[in-house]
């Protein structure tokens, strides 16, 4: 498994094409390399290759829970410390607790600006 070099790498993981594409256009023009993702299958295959500098993952996916995909990554050694940022629309306390036990740095509330998800960004790629 290689790191990716360069500038900071993001993988992101959401079901909705509409936040990839929002994620993208946000982030993508201020440096980062932008990797999107449906499935949480399909990023861990690409983790398996590659490790990004922060992971972005939607707490609420198809196949499999979100905060069960953190815990995945967790378990994956050189994916250990990589900061983990969780979307959510939902205002649950109970899963925004369970998604930091699990590993996640931080999470932000759907909807958000692109301001918002820039800084959070910024703070957890330093």
């Amino acid at each position: 498994m290689q790191p990716v070099t360069g500038p900071p790498s993001i993988y992101v993981v959401d079901d909705d094409p509409l936040i990839l594409a929002f994620l993208q256009t946000a982030l993508a023009p201020r440096g980062y390399g932008v990797e999107l993702f449906e499935t949480g299958a399909a990023l861990l295959g690409k983790t398996r290759v590659r490790v990004p500098s922060l992971f972005v993952v939607d707490v609420r996916l198809p196949t499999t829970d979100g905060i069960e995909l953190v815990r995945a990554l967790r378990s994956i050694d050189a994916c250990a410390e990589i900061p983990i940022l969780m979307l959510t629309g939902e205002g649950r306390l109970d899963r925004i607790v369970m998604a930091m036990q699990a590993g996640a740095n931080g999470y932000l509330m759907k909807p958000f600006s692109p301001e918002q998800i820039v800084a959070k960004v910024r703070d957890l790629t330093r």
